[in-house]
């Protein structure tokens, strides 16, 4: 162990700001996934996605959800 005192509060905040951010990422995105007009069995699927691989689950449905509107904008 280093001689700093303050090496594991500074581990603690940055560990639990991630935390943070992860968990908030995963509602913000649960939250959309509800609003979408996605049919029932696919909104299963991806919320299971999301709540399993908060990260990954995430960004990749709120890409998906970008790409979508995009589409439909057409």
């Amino acid at each position: 162990m280093s001689g700093n005192p303050l090496l594991p509060a500074w581990y603690d905040f940055a560990w639990t700001a991630i935390v943070i951010v992860v968990i908030g990422l995963a509602i913000w995105s649960l939250v959309s996934l509800a609003q979408s007009k996605v049919d029932a069995p696919t909104k299963l699927a991806w919320a299971v996605f999301i709540i399993a691989l908060p990260i990954l689950g995430s960004l990749v449905w709120l890409v998906h959800r970008r790409n979508r509107r995009a589409e439909l904008a057409r």
